[in-house]
């Protein structure tokens, strides 16, 4: 992977519906802004949420920008176990869609999350970041690509 054209995200499991509209507009936005200056892999941990919005962006993109591609990285086999069945599906659909998926664990470990994040940040040169808190894992993460080096663009503030 090219980290010059890569481009991560990291968010909340929740998007409140009355934010989901701006959230996914302002995404939508900052990939194509991305995506004028070269990047061209958007890489997605498949979560519910906010990693959902994303890959279906990407994925809503890529009929318009052929050469856009979606890069899933799992943090286990197991990451959908508890999604409802609606999940599920979406998450399924997605991961049909996708350009590549990589299973990081066989079934879900206590650091596999934290592992997955590290991972998507250090083969990344900007995260597009949707955080509302400043603890948490997506807390973790912008201040770990922060200080990797990594442009953060903010949505939903």
């Amino acid at each position: 992977m090219d980290k010059d054209i890569t481009c991560c995200f990291t968010g909340h499991r929740s998007v409140p519906a009355a934010d989901a509209e701006k959230i996914t507009s302002q995404t939508e936005h900052a990939i194509r802004v991305l995506y004028g200056r070269g990047y061209r892999t958007f890489v997605c941990g498949g979560a519910i949420g906010y990693d959902q919005l994303c890959a279906e962006t990407v994925l809503k993109l890529k009929r318009e920008l052929k050469d856009i591609k979606l890069r899933l990285i799992l943090p286990c086999q197991d990451q959908d176990k508890y999604f409802s069945m609606l999940q599920k599906a979406a998450y399924n659909e997605v991961k049909l869609l996708a350009d590549s998926v990589e299973v990081m664990y066989p079934a879900y470990t206590r650091t596999c999350m934290h592992e997955r994040n590290k991972k998507m940040v250090n083969e990344s040169s900007v995260c597009i970041a949707y955080l509302k808190k400043n603890y948490g894992g997506t807390a973790y993460t912008v201040q770990f690509a922060r200080q990797s080096g990594l442009i953060i663009y903010r949505v939903g503030i």
